[in-house]
């Protein structure tokens, strides 16, 4: 019996002395800085499912999402947010799957060039209602680069750079910033 007490207190001791599991938000498969603060989360690829649509052939899509508690894209804490406020979603459409580097824009039409992947960046509430809309700024070069594609495991691994505006067209919320700044962006995801 005294045995088996010390076993228990030692196991209690170890587990109060365990790391703690880290936040889901950064051990997914994606990590990047995103304006000067470490940004992560899960990578999902999805193919268009238009299947006459001939700009889709060889190409997925790509979608980066968190839940982080206060979008990093934010200058301060949202008001009005009860704890359901925080997600954020990156999106590359049209992804070339072959190795190569290419070139960020707004979404493309079939017409445009193969180089080109379209980005967009949302931040949510409830994770179905945006808040925050950017789209890329093409003042500056932004690309996406696929490192490995591997038809056969079913995977498709790149890095990314990019930066994106404020779009306030459609909505305009005063704490938000104007710009996002995706730096040493790594990726990794299987494909569909």
């Amino acid at each position: 019996m005294k045995t088996l007490k010390s076993l228990l207190i030692l196991l209690i001791g170890l587990l109060g002395c365990s790391k703690s599991t880290p936040d889901p938000a950064f051990s997914g498969d994606t990590s990047a800085v995103l304006n000067e603060q470490a940004w992560g989360g899960f990578s999902t690829t999805w193919r268009n499912g238009i299947t006459s649509d001939p700009s889709g052939v060889n190409t997925v899509n790509l979608i980066i999402q968190n839940k982080l508690p206060y979008p990093k894209a934010r200058l301060q804490s949202p008001t009005l947010c009860a704890g359901y406020c925080g997600d954020q979603s990156l999106t590359f459409i049209g992804v070339p799957l072959a190795v190569g580097v290419y070139t960020v824009s707004t979404q493309q039409s079939c017409s445009a060039s193969t180089n080109q992947v379209g980005v967009s960046f949302m931040t949510l509430i409830g994770g179905d209602v945006i808040r925050d809309q950017y789209k890329p700024d093409l003042t500056r070069n932004g690309t996406i680069r696929i490192t490995r594609y591997d038809l056969q495991r079913g995977e498709i691994e790149g890095t990314f750079e990019v930066s994106l505006l404020r779009d306030n067209s459609s909505q305009s919320t005063s704490d938000a910033a104007e710009r996002v700044n995706f730096k040493n962006g790594l990726f990794q995801a299987k494909l569909p």
